[in-house]
């Protein structure tokens, strides 16, 4: 009977396979970098979230400023400040508020409790529900979700569904969960000083400015009404926003990560024309202000 041998593969080709064999293997016991949720608050129209990336069984250092200190009525001034505008089906831009009123108290409430409790290494996450009632009996339900964080003594918001329409076919349905890099819903942030330009649909806040010891409005606010208008702001740039925003060109390399690529997404808004070049200027210099 013929005998055989068996085949001696290449240094090289066994190689290849451990690495593949490693690789696969870490993926598959979760080593490669994921988001972790941890369940803080769970009430009936709101849920809140510590969120936090882990890379392998570590978790990445973030170093936000967590715990912190901040009253629930100052987070619902800052909150009821926020409006977002977007484009109707006519074309015309319409603005208005990003909290509805009757969500912003217990919004507002979770938060806080969300900052004195998270640690330095997590987000927070919430989804907050608001019940639209008709002839007296709840008829649909509205989504809204954002992720949050303290960090260089500024509050960060990121807004990623406002008033999103929940499907009702599915009664247990998961909420979808903000996600730091996912854009879901076409709509930009409206910025001024204190609200700083973080990226489209991200702000800035100057927590601390004493205007949010009672309710703050942006210049041009609704007053918590819905407007629509069929042109965008087109405002003259006073000379000393202008000349501030070109000065700051020299020290673009100072800026950090999260600066550069709020840069470059108010840049794409502004060469899609969703805004005027006044917007731009005004939130340029806002996004390279100096500390």
């Amino acid at each position: 009977m013929r005998s055989f041998r068996r085949a001696r593969l290449p240094q090289s080709v066994w190689t290849l396979f451990i690495v593949g064999f490693c690789a696969a293997l870490l993926a598959n016991t979760g080593c490669m970098t994921r988001t972790v949720r941890h369940r803080l608050i769970e009430q009936n129209l709101i849920e809140v979230d510590l969120v936090r990336e882990v890379s392998g069984f570590s978790v990445e250092e973030r170093g936000y400023e967590h715990p912190a200190t901040i009253s629930a009525e100052r987070l619902a001034h800052i909150l009821g400040a926020l409006e977002i505008e977007s484009r109707d089906k006519k074309g015309g831009l319409v603005r208005e508020p990003a909290f509805q009123p009757e969500t912003l108290p217990r919004t507002a409430e979770q938060l806080s409790r969300a900052f004195a409790e998270a640690g330095p290494n997590e987000e927070i996450g919430v989804k907050v529900i608001r019940k639209e009632r008709r002839l007296g009996v709840f008829h649909r339900k509205f989504l809204t979700t954002f992720l949050a964080y303290m960090d260089d003594d500024h509050l960060y918001l990121l807004l990623r569904r406002v008033e999103w329409p929940i499907p009702q076919a599915d009664k247990k349905q998961t909420l979808p969960e903000p996600s730091r890099n996912r854009k879901v819903m076409n709509f930009r942030l409206v910025t001024g000083d204190p609200i700083f330009f973080a990226g489209v649909q991200d702000v800035e806040v100057a927590w601390r400015n004493p205007v949010f010891r009672t309710a703050f409005r942006l210049p041009g606010s609704t007053k918590g009404e819905r407007r629509r208008r069929e042109l965008l702001e087109t405002s003259p740039i006073p000379r000393d926003e202008f000349e501030e925003g070109r000065a700051t060109d020299a020290d673009l390399e100072q800026l950090t990560p999260s600066q550069l690529r709020a840069l470059a997404d108010l840049e794409e808004e502004r060469q899609a024309g969703r805004i005027t070049e006044t917007a731009y200027q005004r939130a340029r210099r806002q996004l390279l202000r100096r500390r």
